[in-house]
């Protein structure tokens, strides 16, 4: 029994370290994936020691559910005495730990202790022209002016897509490095590959927030007195992970600026704490001018899709923008259409529902390339089934920093140009984009795990 208890409580650890709140279907998962590796007489005997170690984690659990106030007859009772009108297996648990973290995280919202900036500072950096000639709007500047002189601990910065964050964050990024001195802003970002991409756009140094994390505990990557830390893509961030950062930059007099949307994709790990700070602040600065669309319906259309309004699919329908079809119909002219803007110099987009599709997709792509003459015709073979060889775009799909090029890495989600594939089964590359043509060469045994077709 003692076992049972100890296994339960790394269950609950292991479900609580990539939900905020679970259900007993969770606890089942994880406890299956905990004892997958031991063998039973029986099936039977498998299953019973699951329920068992299912119902310890329960008991570890938080209960949030209330009990029921009422006792049902017992014609509607189940089994194991519980109503039929309450939803089976329906009750949601939580954990001290990630209710700790979230009561850390708001109190750290509201803790004014932080650094600030003076407010005509910022004026100036907002009424700066940046590289492409313009200035920030009255809703940019007014964002950036709440964020500089609020002494918040823990900043928020709500920003739909298209409403112009980089550009905001880097007017922010001069007003602070003027008070603070060179290198005094730095970002966090939940991937490797966005992490990289906020490098570039603020030209900054960044990291990824697990990999600071690792450094941080091991005592050798600390935040000082006077630094402001942004984290980018925060509705991606885990609630253990926001709150470690932000708990050490509380300590050592820095602030930490989220950025990110809350009605965008929310955290696998224990998520939703950018959402919850942000509906507790009630006044949270937020981006509203969207400008990364041509035609100004698509403006007002974008938002209305944020917020679930099924409404606007009529106006996409409208525009033209939704075409019906059967499932290989529209396969076909997804690809055509595809084709057509590759052969035009394009930078476009294809994306299917499923791994399968997509990988299909990318065969039929290379065998047309092949065709032209554009790839050659031996390859090596890739993780997702397919083949790679000159010419080629692929996609790398695990960080491997021992894998260097100049100052970057390999990291999941870089396209590469396949410059050459080896009989050894290693493939010569160099990134896809870039205006350098240096090359790396990634061994076989990476290829064949972690590169697919792009």
């Amino acid at each position: 029994m003692e076992d049972l208890e100890e296994v339960a409580e790394v269950v609950v650890q292991q479900v609580g370290d990539r939900r905020a709140t679970w259900k007993r279907w969770n606890l089942h998962a994880e406890a299956v994936r905990q004892t997958m590796d031991l063998r039973f007489a029986s099936a039977n005997d498998r299953d019973a020691i699951t329920q068992q170690i299912v119902d310890a984690a329960e008991r570890v659990s938080l209960r949030l559910t209330p009990p029921e106030l009422a006792t049902s007859p017992s014609l509607f009772r189940r089994a194991d005495g519980a109503s039929v009108f309450r939803p089976k297996a329906g009750t949601v648990f939580s954990s001290e730990q990630v209710l700790a973290a979230e009561d850390r995280l708001l109190a750290a919202s509201n803790d004014r202790s932080a650094p600030t900036v003076p407010l005509a500072w910022i004026e100036d950096a907002a009424r700066t022209k940046n590289r492409d000639g313009h200035t920030l709007s009255v809703n940019q500047e007014q964002a950036i002016a709440k964020i500089g002189v609020s002494g918040r601990v823990l900043d928020v910065l709500v920003g739909p897509a298209g409403t112009g964050k980089t550009t905001t964050m880097r007017a922010l990024r001069r007003a602070w490095e003027r008070r603070y001195g060179t290198g005094s802003v730095t970002g966090l970002a939940p991937s490797a590959a966005a992490a990289d991409v906020l490098a570039g756009d603020l030209e900054i140094g960044t990291e990824n927030t697990a990999k600071w994390l690792h450094e941080h505990r091991l005592g050798r990557w600390n935040l000082t007195r006077g630094q402001l830390v942004i984290i980018d893509e925060a509705s991606l961030g885990g609630t253990f992970a926001l709150d470690a950062v932000t708990s050490h930059a509380q300590q050592v007099g820095a602030k930490v600026l989220l950025v990110g949307d809350w009605a965008q994709l929310a955290s696998v790990d224990a998520g939703g704490a950018f959402g919850m700070l942000v509906r507790d602040r009630g006044d949270a600065p937020e981006l509203v001018d969207v400008r990364r669309f041509r035609n100004d319906w698509e403006k007002q259309a974008s938002l209305q899709l944020r917020i679930g309004d099924t409404d606007v699919i009529d106006t996409y329908i409208r525009h033209g923008r939704v075409v019906p079809g059967g499932y290989d119909e529209i396969l076909e002219a997804a690809y055509q259409a595809w084709r057509t803007d590759l052969a035009t110099g394009k930078s476009t987009v294809l994306i299917a529902e499923t791994l399968d599709t997509v990988s299909a997709l990318n065969t039929r792509a290379r065998t047309d390339r092949i065709v032209q003459g554009d790839v050659a015709v031996d390859g090596v073979k890739l993780h997702d089934g397919n083949e790679a060889s000159r010419g080629d775009l692929i996609i790398t799909r695990e960080n491997n920093r021992r894998l260097s090029l100049g100052r970057s890495w390999v990291k999941n989600g870089d396209r590469w140009h396949v410059t050459h594939a080896n009989d050894d089964g290693s493939l010569t590359v160099r990134r896809a984009g870039s205006k350098r043509r240096t090359t790396i060469t990634l061994p076989a045994s990476y290829v064949a795990e972690h590169v697919e077709l792009g």
